[in-house]
């Protein structure tokens, strides 16, 4: 997304990957600079903006690499380059700076905030080998598992089966073994078996709604260790992240199980449009309430105009 300095978003662009831990840094340059060019041209923007700032998945834990930060200068051709995590810029977007809490269900999962005071807490976020509880990818797994363990006759029959049989495009269960260990099996394409869980779940499937009563279960208790952590009592809470926006049927489970102790929050700007604040005030620019306005008016027109 590209903006100008009083706060009129132009245009936005769409690139591949941009997550230099998986894809590799020359994969995310590129996704980068074809994203930006899009923008610019949308935008009717000529050369190279002043200030970039970036959310990227793999970012948080630890510094991006050097050659991650050159190869965005590099992408972008601009030598002020910002970058923090996906899950920050969603955070920022979704509560502008003020108090409130996210929890991000995608590939991954993670829950962020910030209290009163302005201190930053994050629960999660270590990745699909050390974490992820609650992700697509675990709910996805998960269900692979169970499918599995059906087959063996420890758990019983589940509509999961016929469903991995057409998603994995095989012919028996056994070949189950040849596709996750003899093919290039991506995460991504393990995340996405997750709508197919959801789904079974929601009509009625009694392990999928296991899996994802447990996957429920898991998200509420970063949850509430971030709560804690940020000392807040009843905090507002955003939901974010492609399986709560795939299945509004898995959004009001998890609230079921979080109960009341939470303010389910509605992000009041999109996470590319936290980034694009975040730009703003890292170039000095005060975020007045004009320049708000400015945002959320040609947010909304920006939007409109993409997804015709």
């Amino acid at each position: 997304m590209v903006g100008s300095e009083t706060g009129q978003l132009l245009g936005v662009g769409y690139g591949g990957s941009s997550n230099y831990l998986t894809a590799g840094i020359a994969k995310m340059k590129e996704s980068l600079a074809d994203s930006l060019q899009i923008a610019l041209q949308t935008g009717g923007v000529q050369g190279p903006p002043e200030t970039v700032y970036a959310g990227l998945a793999g970012v948080g834990l630890l510094d991006p690499q050097r050659e991650a930060r050159l190869a965005l200068q590099e992408a972008t051709r601009t030598k002020k380059v910002l970058v923090n995590s996906d899950g920050y810029v969603a955070l920022y977007g979704s509560f502008v700076g003020k108090a409130g809490m996210i929890v991000i269900s995608g590939t991954g999962s993670i829950a962020m905030g910030f209290n009163e005071r302005g201190k930053f807490a994050r629960v999660g976020g270590w990745g699909y080998l050390l974490g992820d509880e609650g992700s697509a990818f675990h709910v996805g797994l998960e269900g692979v598992r169970a499918v599995v363990k059906s087959h063996d006759g420890s758990l019983p029959l589940t509509s999961l089966a016929e469903r991995a049989l057409s998603f994995f495009h095989i012919q028996r269960i056994e070949e189950l073994v040849k596709v996750f260990y003899l093919e290039d099996l991506r995460k991504e394409k393990v995340a996405a078996f997750s709508a197919e869980v959801v789904e079974a779940a929601s009509k009625g499937d009694t392990v999928a709604a296991s899996i994802i009563n447990s996957e429920c279960v898991a998200l509420k208790t970063i949850v509430k260790a971030l709560q804690e952590n940020l000392s807040l009592k009843t905090p507002r809470l955003a939901l974010s992240g492609g399986v709560f926006e795939g299945s509004e049927w898995f959004r009001k489970r998890f609230v079921e199980e979080l109960g009341s102790d939470f303010e389910i929050a509605k992000p009041l700007h999109r996470a590319v449009t936290g980034a694009f604040m975040l730009a703003l005030t890292s170039s000095g620019i005060e975020l007045t309430p004009r320049i708000l306005e400015n945002i959320t008016q040609s947010e909304s027109i920006l939007w409109t105009q993409t997804e015709k």
